[in-house]
């Protein structure tokens, strides 16, 4: 397979970029906040975890919160071809996001603790929750990596009871934390952050309806050519969610939007100002897209066929 960037039609680029700055501009919304939940495996742990999710992201408030797991955003990358290992898909995810909570359950989770804990980036980033009974046994846990966040990071460590009684108020401190945590260490908004890029995704899909994936991963990769590899990571994570979300539909190499993902992206406007705005904005891009795919041969518009 050769690489289309450099044989790409250079309007279609310039289409890309101006998507690219909007959505992934300096200027972005100040009022989403995104975790990373992790937690046990087991039945009850992993219904515990996602009943808590479901919480957060519920919680009425001028804030948009919105809760990602590592299973559902990279399965395909773990099992497809690509066979990348679990840790380093959940590096690129933690560092994606506001806060990195860790429901502190069982051995798995405090394996997340001990590798986040001593990451660079991520241990300034994480919100630890154990149950009260452990608070103060002199085990590893507590006097390695727990004090280490305690005492040398920005990170923040509660002690709350992880019952299905007690999600309404474990809610309200993940919230509370994770809202803190993102101010203190904000991620990065690029090509290279699945979750920032999400919006992006959506939009590009929509306006150049219908693209090949295999266009979009170019475009990923000339959008953000000081990591290609990560900006390709990044992109397939997004567009595999997409299409398991039923925000995007994949047919034989080529995407197109669904009525899904046309009610998500503008639902991410939240104002029905904001919503009129961005309707404007992609409508004219749209004639733009239309008008170049109209008059170019294939083999012209994205580039050699893949």
């Amino acid at each position: 397979m050769r690489n289309v960037d450099d044989s790409m039609n250079p309007r279609i680029v310039k289409l890309a970029t101006t998507l690219r700055d909007h959505f992934l501009g300096s200027s972005g919304k100040g009022d989403d906040v995104s975790i990373f939940l992790c937690g046990g495996s087991s039945p009850s742990e992993s219904q515990f975890r996602r009943d808590l999710g479901s919480t957060v992201s519920a919680t009425k408030s001028k804030y948009r919160y919105s809760v990602y797991y590592a299973e559902d955003m990279f399965v395909e990358l773990i099992l497809g071809h690509q066979r990348q290992d679990l840790l380093t898909l959940e590096n690129l995810l933690a560092e994606s996001v506001s806060a990195v909570v860790i429901l502190l359950q069982s051995p798995g989770t405090f394996a997340e603790l001990g590798a986040f804990s001593n990451h660079p980036r991520l241990k300034d980033r994480l919100l630890v929750v154990i149950d009260p009974h452990h608070q103060r046994s002199q085990s590893f846990i507590n006097t390695g990596p727990v004090r280490h966040l305690q005492k040398q990071t920005k990170s923040k460590v509660i002690y709350h009871s992880m019952q299905p009684s007690d999600i309404t108020s474990l809610s309200k401190s993940v919230i509370q934390a994770s809202r803190d945590i993102g101010v203190a260490t904000p991620p990065t908004k690029d090509m290279t952050n699945p979750i920032a890029s999400q919006e992006f995704y959506l939009g590009l899909v929509m306006t150049l309806d219908p693209v090949p994936r295999s266009a979009v991963l170019s475009l990923a990769r000339a959008l953000h050519p000081g990591s290609p590899a990560l900006s390709q990571t990044a992109a397939e994570t997004v567009l595999n969610a997409l299409v398991n979300q039923g925000n995007a539909i994949l047919v034989s190499g080529t995407l197109r939007i669904s009525q899904k993902g046309v009610d998500t992206l503008f639902a991410g406007a939240r104002t029905e100002i904001r919503k009129s705005q961005l309707r404007s904005f992609l409508s004219q891009l749209r004639m733009e897209a239309l008008n170049v795919m109209l008059r170019r041969r294939r083999d012209r518009l994205w580039g050699v066929a893949a």
